[in-house]
């Protein structure tokens, strides 16, 4: 028996990345999965790989209406939803803010931010309704303290951050619980890329860039997806039936050095 038998959970960007990796975890605690992505066909070989049920859906997390599809495939597919997990994002371009356009802040924020606030939109009514439920955040360490060259990032991770705490005010009374996790350096296909770009402006190697950040981590290693995605089935469970409002760093020590 797992902790989440019986449980419909769904993750956005859960084909590949951190979101798989959270698809992953809750898949082994017993979960029926969800897999909402903008990349389709991706989806559908990610939920091949899961060991329990699973069904991909596309999802663009920038569309109302899209949210609202996804909600209507997820009722198809299971019948109800338990677990929201908000993870679909894109990365930043670094740039100095002189150098950033409106066009670079919209895009960041529209998936990040905006992207999260109409897929969870879409799915409280149910978790009201059925008086039980967990919103679990993907935000980034990042949304606490800033750090240079990312604002359009820093400022849609720190938003998702706000979201949490008023959504856990909100929800509440209905015994909706939210939460948000705050990833550290993982070595994903996002992460790489943003690496490079650092690199490059600092006109070091790439090799380089990643011992920069590995310097920053106490533990000296990098967080994989399924370690984030552990920490989202731990708060998705009844063991964390007490937790709301928390963010939860899996860093390797990241904020506390």
């Amino acid at each position: 028996m797992g902790d989440l038998d019986g449980r419909v959970a769904v993750v956005t960007g859960g084909a590949r990345g951190i979101g798989f990796g959270c698809c992953e975890a809750l898949s082994a605690a017993g979960a029926s999965i969800v897999i909402a992505d903008v990349d389709g066909d991706q989806g559908e070989l990610s939920a091949k790989e899961l060991t329990g049920p699973a069904v991909a859906v596309r999802h663009d997390v920038r569309s109302a209406d899209s949210a609202t599809a996804l909600r209507n495939a997820t009722h198809e597919a299971f019948g109800r939803v338990d677990i929201l997990v908000n993870n679909a994002g894109v990365g930043p371009h670094p740039a100095p803010i002189q150098d950033l356009t409106e066009d670079e802040y919209d895009r960041v924020m529209d998936v990040n931010a905006r992207g999260t606030f109409l897929t969870t939109r879409a799915f409280v009514p149910d978790l009201i309704a059925q008086a039980s439920g967990r919103i679990i955040n993907v935000s980034s360490i990042v949304g606490q303290r800033g750090f240079g060259m990312v604002l359009p990032y820093v400022a849609s991770k720190f938003a998702v951050r706000g979201m949490t705490h008023t959504l856990a005010f909100e929800l509440a009374p209905h015994n909706v619980t939210v939460n948000a996790i705050m990833p550290g350096i993982l070595e994903t296909e996002l992460h790489t890329a943003v690496v490079g770009q650092f690199a490059t402006l600092q006109a070091t190697t790439e090799e380089e860039g990643w011992e920069f950040f590995r310097s920053r981590i106490p533990l000296a290693r990098f967080q994989t997806p399924r370690d984030i995605g552990e920490m989202a089935a731990f708060l998705a469970s009844d063991r964390a039936h007490n937790i709301t409002g928390a963010s939860f760093n899996v860093d390797g020590g990241w904020q506390m050095a």
